[in-house]
């Protein structure tokens, strides 16, 4: 495909000058930065606050002091006592005139208003829309410039100037914050140190003595003479923030106030708020104890607090939709007054995610829920519900708006083949059809077009194109399709359940093959209380067919010499597993800039419908290739940030996946084996070329060859990762990743099965750095790493320091990952 190569051409291209820009960068931040000194911008009578620090803390971490400083000390590059960041700042400044900015803004603005209005009188409105979105450009471009400064004063920060004031703020602060946390009788003093030249640089010391933690002795409850009330607030004591035994903690009083609010408004108190709860705590002057009131406040105009209780619960469910002048119909189905202009949706199935009635008390939890599932149904563009008190009855009223019944994607994009780098077009479109039964259920219609250039698996030295298009259409239902009663299926809703059905055909053409694949599956997903989420996979069953041209079967060959079992990916085959996929993501990982977690695991089991004699023999009539196996991993990723700007980050992966039975020959089918190497693994090494094990396939002359993937049947990965944030949209990574994969038996391939007597031995590491773009809209990554340790080598010989170099295609030079997103 000629499109194809003219775009690796400039691929190829882009990418030297991107890595020329690099090195350039590194040059002159080096020199940049290590000429940078801050005090050279201070004036006589000013000092720098180089740093501070907090001594004789045990009880409360540094971290969450450091959060009490009024006054912040400039950043500094990672393991480097120097900022560049004041530099920045100070060079843009100095070619910075507010007046200017401001004077080109008011320029701008009279010179696009008065063509603006020729274009209004003109009657060009087209014209006068692109004027006024050019004008909104600009002035907010130069409104950011008068506000913040230009581009290398917003890259950078000001000089932190020392300020006694400050310390002493921050003295008080940290005081404060101390009581709140029970060390009523901590004291806390600070002490300048000076350094450099001239003394010009300040370190500020905040010196603390905690002393004894006040803890609870009591806590006791007071809500006047409503005694349903105090029922409710005494029977979920259980869960209460504040217990005896517990170091005092103002922060839990807070909690603990929001967590009463929501357990009176889950039982009836519509109108109660945390402003109606309060706390009084007692000293023991003789101790450390402490007793704690919890008191409810009667309200202002009444002698207790109103219990509210459902007489009415309405679902309107076409908001926004107007017939000319056509009334609504109304009917009740199981207690709930629906209205509607036209029958769209099966009552059963939105009752069933309802879970308010009349006669029941208001509940919060009951109103969050049912706004919650109705939302997950996909099929109302917005869920209000909203409580009516109007002419004595309490009223519950649901409204939601439909989303268009057709829903048509399209993405096109350059895809970048992160195992050999080369780019290729693609195109994707899906057309959503929304409740076609009118059973709530989803339809959708997704196909995939794409080019991309690739090596040529029997020549690695060509590039070739590879054409691939993908067809699938699949019916999500929003219940188990299972018989189960009405009762369990509403007590189901909760868990946001899903029944997904698939049909799917994928083709690949290359020049050494054609590949197709028919897959077929059935499945359901929840979702718990506590956000876990679950995928059981109940079938997936492929066909897979291949035609190869004679080069690349002789290539698939020479692979097998090699412990490879490629070719077994190309023969036709049956592949039928069923899996179940368990993951949480604690705190929102990924999007949250607090300390999050993610974790996943994996069970799969292969074969199961060979058990079937009838399939087992028309597959056997057929001369499929077919397999048993069971597959599972366990996946951990954490971040914690830490310091200004700075997070560590860290991941474990472990994962095994093993053939059983006759019928697979003790071979898995390829891609359910595992892989380590690349972008997201272990980068100092080739995408799927580390391992397995110490094994690694030598040429005649004894040298190393990764030309050739490496599968394996277990898998062990880890790597930490610290990142900072550099300039504005310019993050930088330190990071050491570690692992491999092996085999179960080591078959004709020496070393490359698993044996814990030496396994430790074979995990290969590596470590560099990296830089990331973040465009915001995604992240760009370069890494570059080097192999540390090689377990490929001869014991004794498998630490590799010495021997890296600059050399691009040395063993031991660095290897560059491009890659979209953070590597985990």
């Amino acid at each position: 495909m000629n499109f194809v190569l003219f775009l690796v051409s400039i691929y190829s291209i882009a990418l030297k000058l991107i890595i020329k820009v690099i090195k350039s960068f590194l040059l002159v931040s080096i020199i940049f930065f290590t000429s940078c000194v801050g005090t050279r911008y201070l004036k006589d009578d000013e000092k720098l606050l180089y740093k501070q620090k907090i001594k004789g803390n045990e009880k409360i971490s540094s971290d969450r002091l450091d959060d009490l400083f009024t006054q912040k000390a400039n950043r500094r590059i990672i393991l480097l006592p120097i900022s560049p960041y004041v530099a920045f700042y100070e060079i843009g400044n100095k070619y910075y005139d507010k007046d200017e900015v401001e004077q080109e803004r008011e320029k701008v603005r009279e010179k696009l208003s008065k063509k603006i209005n020729i274009a209004r009188k003109q009657e060009k409105f087209n014209r006068v829309t692109r004027l006024e979105r050019k004008l909104n450009k600009k002035t907010e471009r130069l409104s950011t410039k008068l506000e913040e400064g230009n581009l290398l004063m917003r890259w950078g920060e000001p000089l932190t100037i020392y300020d006694s004031t400050s310390t002493e703020r921050t003295r008080d602060q940290i005081q404060l914050f101390l009581e709140s946390k029970g060390l009523f009788d901590a004291e806390v003093d600070y002490e300048l140190k000076y350094r450099g030249v001239k003394n010009k640089s300040v370190i500020v010391i905040y010196e603390i003595e905690e002393n004894k933690s006040y803890k609870i002795d009591t806590v006791f409850y007071d809500a006047g003479e409503d005694k349903v009330m105090m029922s409710v607030l005494v029977g979920a004591r259980r869960n209460s923030l504040i217990k005896k035994g517990d170091n005092y903690d103002q922060s839990k009083l807070t909690e603990e106030r929001e967590r009463i609010e929501n357990i009176m408004k889950d039982n009836g108190y519509y109108t109660f708020s945390r402003q109606f709860v309060e706390f009084n705590v007692f000293r023991d002057p003789d101790t450390t104890a402490l007793a704690i009131e919890v008191l409810i406040n009667k309200p202002q105009d009444d002698k207790s607090h109103k219990r509210f209780k459902l007489d009415k619960v309405n679902f309107t469910t076409d908001v926004n939709t107007q017939l000319g002048g056509e009334k609504r119909t109304e009917e009740k189905f199981n207690s709930i007054n629906y209205s509607y202009y036209e029958y769209s949706y099966r009552k059963k199935i939105l009752d069933q995610r309802v879970f308010l009635r009349p006669g029941e008390y208001y509940s919060l939890e009951k109103t969050l829920n049912t706004q919650r599932q109705l939302a997950n149904l996909d099929m109302f563009r917005f869920v209000n519900i909203k409580y009516d008190t109007a002419g004595g009855d309490f009223v519950a009223n649901i409204f939601t708006s439909p989303l268009e019944k057709y829903q048509l994607s399209n993405e096109v994009g350059v895809n970048v083949n992160v195992t050999f780098g080369l780019p290729g077009p693609f195109y994707n479109v899906s057309l959503k059809n929304r409740n076609p039964f009118g059973g709530v259920e989803i339809m959708e219609l997704s196909g995939r077009l794409g080019f991309e250039g690739v090596a040529n698996l029997s020549d690695q030295t060509q590039i070739t194109t590879a054409t691939e298009a993908r067809a699938n259409l699949s019916l999500t239902f929003p219940h188990f399709l299972f018989p189960l009663g009405t009762q369990l299926k509403s007590r189901f809703a909760l868990l946001n359940p899903k029944t997904k059905t698939g049909l799917g055909f994928n083709y690949t053409e290359r020049p050494e093959y054609v590949r197709s694949n028919l897959n077929g599956s059935y499945g359901y997903s929840w979702q718990n209380k506590k956000r876990w989420i679950f995928d059981l996979t109940v079938t997936d069953v492929n066909l897979i067919a291949s035609e190869l041209d004679s080069a690349f079967n002789d290539a698939l060959e020479q692979q097998t010499r090699f412990g490879n079992q490629l070719r077994r990916s190309f023969q036709p085959s049956f592949v039928s597993s069923s899996s179940i996929n368990i993951s949480k993501n604690f705190n929102n990982y990924g999007q949250s800039r607090s300390q999050a977690s993610f974790i996943k695991i994996y069970a799969e089991t292969g074969g199961n419908l060979l058990n079937i004699n009838a399939l087992q023999e028309n597959i056997e009539q057929s001369s499929l290739a077919y397999f048993q196996f069971i597959k599972a991993s366990f996946d951990y990723r954490t971040y914690i940030p830490y310091g200004r700007e700075s997070t560590l980050a860290y991941r474990f992966n472990v994962g095994i996946a093993k053939p059983y039975g006759d019928f697979s020959e003790g071979i898995l089918p390829y891609e359910k084996y595992y892989f380590a190497g690349g972008s997201n693994s272990i980068r100092a090494w080739a995408p799927r070329r580390l391992g397995p094990g110490s094994y690694v396939a030598k040429d005649d002359k004894g040298n190393f060859i990764y030309s050739f993937e490496q599968p394996g049947e277990i898998i062990l990965e880890t790597s930490i990762e610290i990142r900072r944030n550099l300039i504005n949209f310019l993050d930088g990574a330190l990071f050491i990743d570690a692992g491999n994969v092996w085999s179960f038996s080591e078959n004709e391939n020496p070393g490359s099965d698993f044996q814990w007597n030496r396994f430790y031995n074979e995990i290969a590491i590596g470590t560099g750095f990296g830089l990331r773009v973040d465009f915001s809209f995604l992240i760009l990554r370069f890494d570059f790493a080097f192999k540390l340790y090689d377990p490929a080598r001869d014991q004794g010989e498998r630490w590799t320091i010495n021997e890296w170099n600059l050399g691009t295609k040395s063993n031991y030079g660095p290897a560059l990952n491009i890659g979209i997103g953070y590597p985990f």
